[in-house]
């Protein structure tokens, strides 16, 4: 995946800053200086989004519920900070640039302690009830995310009491601070996550808020005593918008960008094959784009009548509204073709640059010059980000559960197209008198029509990819909060774009590689109570409900989707109606550890691509040693290491003995022996939905046990790739391995 349609956004966007410095009119040490500072101050405060949310992520789990919880806290603290800022820079107009500095100060000094604080909560609150996770979270979060919010009201007014103008300040402010962001974003999805993992992300953060803030106080030292260095370059006018109009247009227009954002980052999870570093890229490119939007939105203003601003957030909407429906297609398109899904940056890039010329634009129909401009900007500002909260919550905790990406992009665009249309209308009622704003409106609205017609073979182009255009075809489809999975017509699951099984627990079609769930047999003499982290398919849990020793078979899934399926399924579907079986639905490291009591003969985990986005978290040192504590005296937890020397290794550091089977581990604190006598006898009294496999009477029954003899016989030999390998033998053949944890994330970044 090439980073570089994203990388040559960012380089234009560059572009603009460095023109921003060209301009005589805008050549002033003060100003070139704190655009800078607050471009640096943009990349810290993405560096511990990405890393807080992953730790705390690692304690909550990463279930909607959780997500939803966290995020909102964070927009939750923003906002309030930005109340704040407001607050203080109209009590102290002139000395907002030191209480800017302070924030960037008090920033850093919660991030030298941020991850210990999280681990401890961790240690304290395993298994809380969600209400006391809101609380908790908040109260993480609150002292950061005040001080990350309260800088651009506190900059703002400065700004505004020395040069007089609203728009262009917002506008050049909000276009650092987020430029910022959206190439610490790119960073952290080319380098800095994966060399230096979350705590060392962490401390270079820190030390760019301690630049920034020591920065600003010198900075603040040489211009305190100075007065402003020149009149307002426009005359005062009164504000054509009340503050109450434009925090509700701000606000509106926040849950539509973020309503965007939740279905993009939906389409470029399954479009990359659930890959971290595509939703950090993603989410660089919306930042580019809102940056540049914002810029050019804010030196338009200045330089035009404020009527006219009404005018351009309508003409930006529609567009917007307009253009939307075109992406899903466009990206489904590339991945059918073998391409680069990131082409469609531009794309992504053009519509949040509308969207991001809304915020200035407001800020000049609704703010004059002034002492109070920081805490009008302050409303504004928390309007948005309340916006962007809500739109966080009702699209992705609400509206995902019940429309699919494309119902969903059609209805955000549809809604955006309306907003524009309707300030278009406020505007100028007689649009007939207008020949390019009819033009707009009806480029606009023809274009969101049309493209409805392009979603032919959507999903099994976005899905498949290049498979799509081979071998499969889509048979069932189920999308909601907690992901996307397809069904193709041969019975293959994918579960967010990347293959997660197929329907079988047939062993005489092993297209599914279901001998490792029969092999149990081989290698644990009694596994009566057995608990299972993830479901999918319902294969191999069907395989595991049914062991002739099995009593009872706790199974957590976090996707409900998959019952769906399973129900739907005549293979698998008795798993559910199984008085053996009971499933929760729960991410499985929050589950465990809400369940610290809890023990078990056998663990088992089908677990997905190791270089899956968190998948690390069911991978890593710290999270085996939370199974250790759920597993009995000889106890076995037994995973899939797709096929990764690394995973072996970390798990034989943390447990002394280990048994491959075929690209699956078996781990213990007791010898692990296999037993292939017990195993041909435990397989042939196998059962499942009258199905006896490995019965004498069925027809290649011999030739099937035959077959599992000889994965046994393999552990005599030389290591060999599909079949059995002692502990021993895995430490002398790995060399060098990267071992998972959850601070380096396992090969999530790499």
């Amino acid at each position: 995946m090439s980073t570089l349609p994203v990388a040559f956004l960012l380089v234009y966007d560059l572009l603009i800053l460095l023109s921003t410095f060209r301009s005589k009119r805008r050549r002033n040490v003060t100003l070139i200086a704190l655009i800078l500072l607050f471009f640096c101050s943009g990349m810290p405060a993405l560096v511990y989004q990405i890393v807080w949310q992953r730790a705390l992520f690692a304690i909550y789990g990463v279930n909607s519920e959780s997500v939803t919880v966290v995020v909102s806290a964070f927009m939750i603290g923003l906002g309030l900070g930005s109340l704040l800022g407001g607050w203080l820079s109209a009590k102290f107009p002139a000395r907002g640039i030191f209480l800017f500095a302070a924030a960037e100060l008090g920033t850093a000094a919660f991030g030298i302690v941020s991850l210990r604080i999280f681990h401890w909560a961790a240690m304290h609150t395993a298994g809380a009830p969600l209400l006391y996770v809101v609380a908790l979270s908040l109260a993480l979060l609150l002292i950061p995310t005040i001080c990350m919010g309260a800088t651009l009201p506190l900059l703002t007014e400065f700004l505004v009491f020395r040069r007089g103008e609203v728009a262009y300040s917002v506008g050049a402010l909000y276009f650092a601070n987020t430029f910022g962001s959206a190439v610490a974003s790119y960073l952290c999805a080319t380098f800095l996550l994966r060399e230096f993992g979350q705590s060392g992300s962490v401390r270079i953060a820190v030390l760019m808020n301690v630049f920034v803030g020591g920065a600003v106080l010198l900075l603040a030292q040489q211009n305190v005593s100075r007065p402003k260095e020149a009149e307002p370059i426009m005359s005062v006018e009164q504000p054509i918008l009340s503050i109450a109009s434009a925090t509700v247009l701000s606000a509106l227009v926040a849950f539509i960008s973020l309503g965007f954002e939740i279905a993009w980052f939906r389409m470029t999870i399954v479009a990359s094959a659930s890959r971290a570093p595509g939703f950090a890229l993603l989410l660089a490119t919306f930042l580019g784009g809102v940056a540049a939007g914002s810029f050019f939105a804010g030196a338009l203003a200045e330089r035009n009548p404020p009527t006219r601003a009404l005018g351009r957030i309508g003409i930006a909407l529609a567009l917007a509204g307009g253009l939307t429906p075109f992406l899903p297609p466009w990206v489904a398109f590339l991945r059918w073709k073998g391409l680069n899904f990131l082409l469609a940056c531009t794309g992504f890039f053009a519509i949040t640059a509308l969207l991001g010329a809304v915020f200035p634009l407001l800020c000049r129909l609704a703010i004059a010059p002034s002492r109070n401009t920081g805490r009008a900007v302050s409303f504004i500002y928390a309007a948005n980000i309340a916006g962007s909260a809500a739109g966080s919550l009702v699209v992705g905790f609400v509206l995902m559960d019940y429309l699919g990406m494309r119902a969903i992009t059609a209805l955000l665009g549809g809604a955006a197209l309306v907003l524009g249309f309707s300030l278009l209308h406020l505007r100028s009622p007689r649009l007939t008198d207008n020949s390019r704003l009819k033009m707009v409106l009806a480029g606009s609205a023809l274009a969101y029509l049309f493209a409805q017609s392009l979603y032919t073979h959507f999903q099994e182009r976005l899905t498949f990819g290049i498979e799509a255009g081979r071998a499969l075809t889509l048979a069932r489809i189920v999308e909601n909060r907690s992901g996307s999975i397809a069904v193709a017509t041969n019975g293959a699951v994918f579960g967010d774009g990347v293959y997660d099984g197929f329907f079988n627990i047939d062993p005489r079609d092993d297209k599914n590689m279901i001998v490792r769930a029969y092999a149990v047999g081989a290698f644990h003499p009694l596994p009566k109570r057995m608990l299972m982290i993830g479901l999918s398919s319902g294969s191999w849990a069907q395989v595991l409900a049914n062991h002739p020793n099995c009593e009872s078979l706790e199974i957590i899934e976090i996707n409900p989707g998959y019952l769906n399926l399973i129900r739907q399924n005549p293979v698998v579907s008795s798993l559910l109606t199984n008085p053996k079986v009971r499933i929760t639905i729960d991410d499985g490291r929050r589950w465990l550890l809400a369940h610290p009591e809890r023990r078990y003969d056998l663990v088992v985990q089908n677990t997905s691509f190791y270089w899956r986005d968190h998948v690390a978290e069911l991978l890593s040192t710290d999270y085996l040693r939370i199974i250790k504590d759920h597993l009995t005296a000889a106890g076995i937890f037994y995973y899939n290491t797709t096929q990764s020397d690394d995973v072996l290794a970390t798990g034989l550091t943390v447990f002394p003995y280990g048994l491959r089977v075929v690209n699956f581990l078996a781990v213990s604190d007791a010898p692990i022996p296999v037993d292939p006598v017990r195993w041909t006898s435990v397989l042939r009294s196998y059962q499942i939905d009258g199905h006896r496999f490995f019965s004498a009477a069925e027809p290649g029954a011999e030739a099937l046990r035959e077959k599992y003899r000889k994965l046994a016989d393999s552990l005599q030999q030389d290591q060999i790739p599909f079949g059995m390998e002692n502990s021993d033998s895995m430490r002398k053949r790995i060399q060098h391995p990267l071992i998972f944890t959850d601070d380096n994330m396992g090969w999530e970044w790499r």
